[in-house]
């Protein structure tokens, strides 16, 4: 990196950070225990509120509906969005952050975004007023090393959240096109994904997606072909050779442990997936 672009990345963080509001990179940012169906709310505020559910459960209900967020899962609440809480029969242990929808929209300087598929506009919609995010092991970690900056608040701290910020930014938009169907979309559907996400790494075949999603093969097929785009299977893979890369890049598992952690029968067969969907083989990724 040369001298000039060093000022350039300098510059652009400082005047993001410089922007802000009394630099508040977060309103809340902390670890919080609740006990066994303990009640909060109803209650809204502008702040977008990310959640992750570290052990228990809970249920977030919304003027219509309620969802239940098991451990692991990560919940994504809108700005104004009505809401109250309540955990679950063991409590919940949440990892909280909650910060102004600003702080996405200072990742476009010039006013003009180059890019409209990273408009926040698009993500943070009415539409996806409560998104839930399951098995996403980036995110999860995107959101701990925000709340771990913001807590220590070390020197040039709030320029690594600032990153990190966009980094959590450019998963949620990657989960959004890969994985995420709306609250209220197709109800057969979006059992067929919960399926999907919470056993890819068994030996399920498509006939045991569409007899827990309540349908026939046909129609699995022909909803995965509406909403997505591709069939069943090319999704399972997909959702496969996503977790693998992660291991990958971010564990000592050898390329055959990952293989049989992520579902795949066979190493020849992960490899020959890996390849058409990534464009290499999961060892030259190794390498």
């Amino acid at each position: 990196m040369n001298h000039s672009t060093e000022q350039s990345l300098w510059s652009l963080l400082d005047w993001i950070t410089g922007d802000l509001k009394q630099k508040r990179l977060a309103d809340v940012f902390r670890f919080i225990s609740f006990h066994p169906f303990e009640t909060y709310g109803p209650h809204q505020h502008l702040r977008i509120e990310i959640n992750f559910v570290k052990k228990g459960n809970c249920i977030i209900h919304l003027e219509h509906e309620s969802i239940r967020f098991n451990e692991n899962e990560i919940m994504i609440i809108l700005s104004n969005v009505l809401h109250s809480f309540e955990a679950g029969s063991e409590g919940a242990t949440l990892m909280q952050l909650e910060f102004l929808p600003e702080i996405f929209s200072r990742f476009d300087p010039a006013g003009e975004n180059t890019q409209p598929t990273l408009n926040s506009v698009t993500v943070f919609s009415e539409e996806n007023r409560l998104i839930k995010i399951v098995n996403n092991l980036r995110i999860m970690r995107a959101v701990q090393r925000i709340v771990g900056e913001l807590n220590s608040k070390n020197k040039y701290y709030h320029y690594l959240v600032i990153m990190y910020y966009a980094e959590l930014l450019i998963l949620i938009y990657r989960y959004m096109d890969e994985t995420y169907l709306p609250i209220g979309s197709n109800e057969s559907m979006k059992k067929a994904i919960s399926y999907i996400l919470e056993n890819y790494q068994s030996n399920i075949s498509m006939a045991d997606v569409a007899e827990q999603s309540g349908i026939g093969n046909r129609y699995l097929r022909k909803l995965f072909a509406h909403h997505l785009n591709i069939s069943p299977i090319e999704y399972l893979n997909q959702v496969r050779v996503n977790k693998a890369i992660e291991l990958l890049r971010n564990s000592e598992m050898s390329v055959k442990e990952v293989c049989f952690s992520c579902g795949f029968k066979s190493p020849q067969y992960f490899s020959r997936v890996f390849k058409q969907q990534v464009g290499i083989t999961p060892s030259e990724l190794t390498k």
